[in-house]
């Protein structure tokens, strides 16, 4: 038997192989769905708040030396470190001071035995008032002599006079320490302030013990603390009043000199706002914030945003870019592009 090839079959086949292999590297090249959480947005009553932009400082700060001169021997912490009050910072060469001391209680010591045998002479009548006086004199004058050296040699060494952290060593060891000379500076951070510059149109809604909300950039964090000082003298220059909010710091994370933002809720009025999950908004290398939408085709749509102030609930109310009904990407935002496919 034979066969005839026929080509017309082969012309007519080759185009639907053509076709199905497109078809095939076309279901290859397209990416799966993404999965993510969406949440549909409304606007709702939130308190009127003003915003603030501040700096933490630290309760208390102390700058500390020694009360005698001397040469520094001996130096027991670094900058940065935590200490406790009464802890040895520094110790200065106290072998002066000790050959003080010790040649203040020879003196005491004579002065004593030539007074106890002057008070027995005294008592039988032979010897004169003035020359008891003076021997009386002679006693006091060498006591305080060998307390002035006793503190002499207790001020050799430096103590922490609060809790703290050393945020400055202005001393090495074999420098020359002097009297009124800072050799440390401590900082306590038990408790920080987050310091504000409130404008005089403004001042007027500061109450002492009024409740505030501090979110701190570096942390992440947001923390509630209270209106604690309202200094009534305004800066010369900027017409505005100091205002500081006291915050517990037991963990020691906040640091003086920390970014602070801070919100005081006005006592009447609402708004309403938009407010997303702090975790769906996305920035980019340029610093541009934005979320990701979800449209009716179950498409993602990047959307530029302008941020405002933080919720109790860690959310960032919407000031531009949203309105009621978006569908915002709250998990999962981080693996789409404009344009990537959604599952729910």
């Amino acid at each position: 038997m034979k066969f005839i090839f026929k080509p017309f079959y082969l012309v007519a086949f080759t185009p639907m192989l053509l076709v199905s292999c497109q078809n095939q590297e076309t279901q290859k090249a397209a990416p799966a769905p993404v999965k993510v959480t969406i949440l549909e947005v409304s606007s709702s009553d939130s308190p009127v708040e003003l915003s603030y932009s501040g700096t933490i400082e630290a309760e208390n700060t102390a700058q500390i030396g020694f009360a005698v001169p001397g040469t520094i021997n001996h130096v027991a912490v670094q900058e940065g470190q935590f200490v406790k009050k009464g802890q040895l910072l520094a110790s200065i060469d106290a072998t002066e001071y000790s050959n003080a001391l010790a040649i203040a209680n020879a003196g005491l010591q004579q002065a004593e035995d030539l007074y106890n045998r002057l008070t027995e002479l005294y008592k039988k009548g032979s010897l004169p008032a003035k020359d008891y006086i003076d021997i009386q004199t002679k006693v006091a004058q060498a006591k305080a002599s060998k307390r002035i050296s006793a503190k002499h040699i207790a001020d050799s060494k430096l103590y922490a006079p609060i809790s703290g952290i050393i945020s400055a060593k202005l001393v090495e060891m074999g420098s020359t320490a002097a009297p009124g000379v800072p050799a440390f500076t401590i900082v306590k951070t038990d408790f920080v302030y987050a310091k504000i510059a409130v404008p005089e149109t403004e001042v007027g809604n500061m109450k002492m013990g009024k409740t505030a909300k501090v979110f701190v950039p570096t942390l992440n964090e947001t923390i509630n603390g209270q209106i604690s000082i309202i200094n009534p003298q305004a800066e010369a220059s900027t017409r505005a009043y100091a205002v500081k909010v006291k915050l517990n710091n037991n963990s020691q994370q906040l640091l003086p000199g920390m970014i602070a933002n801070v919100q005081i809720a006005q006592q009447k009025g609402l708004q309403k706002s938009i407010s997303v999950p702090a975790s769906a908004i996305v920035r980019d290398a340029d610093g541009l914030t934005y979320v990701f939408l979800s449209n009716p085709q179950q498409k993602a749509i990047r959307k530029r945003i302008s941020p405002g102030n933080i919720t109790g609930n860690d959310a960032i109310i919407i000031k531009e870019g949203l309105v009621d009904g978006d569908k915002v990407v709250i998990a999962g935002q981080t693996r789409l592009k404009d344009g990537s496919s959604l599952s729910f």
